[in-house]
């Protein structure tokens, strides 16, 4: 996917990842209880109860993804992929970076990650996959973590193949 797919990508997020609502109490976090982390992030995202976060609250989420529920995940991803994609400032893109990361996990982190993709279906996997594909054209993405890129699209591409998603274009 090409940079000057960049209308057809927002395009397709809009179609797949429509805004849902904010799950509702230990639903938003990865851990249940007895996790300091997770009870943090969602002590502080309380303040957030529309489908749409904001810049503010993407700018507080995009580093704690790991410890929301695949529910969470489903709530942030819509907003999350739309900023990302839409932003022209890549030098305050921390969110795009760390979406980068978040999908394609070292190894002794991937079982997580699975469990965070758990609630998504075959055309928003395929939508993420679009999304790296994306970063991988990206003048700058494409030069910062190029190699980071990569293993997310493999780790994403193994994601879908294993549950036998049917691949969209």
């Amino acid at each position: 996917m090409s940079m000057s797919d960049k209308a057809s990508l927002l395009k397709e997020i809009k179609e797949v990842f429509p805004f849902i609502n904010k799950p509702q109490g230990l639903s938003l976090s990865f851990h249940k209880d007895g996790c300091p982390n997770c009870d943090v992030v969602r002590r502080h995202l309380e303040e957030y109860s529309g489908q749409e976060l904001s810049r503010q609250a993407l700018r507080y989420v995009h580093s704690e993804m790991g410890c929301l529920s695949a529910k969470g995940w489903s709530w942030v991803l819509p907003s999350l992929l739309r900023y990302c994609v839409g932003v022209d400032d890549t030098y305050d893109g921390v969110e795009t970076e760390y979406l980068i990361y978040s999908l394609g996990p070292e190894l002794k982190y991937q079982k997580e990650v699975l469990e965070h993709l758990s609630e998504l279906n075959g055309p928003q996997v395929s939508c993420l996959i679009h999304f790296l594909e994306w970063c991988c054209d990206h003048p700058y993405w494409s030069g910062y973590c190029s190699g980071d890129i990569e293993r997310a699209i493999g780790f994403m591409q193994s994601y879908r193949h294993n549950r036998k998603f049917k691949v969209s274009a």
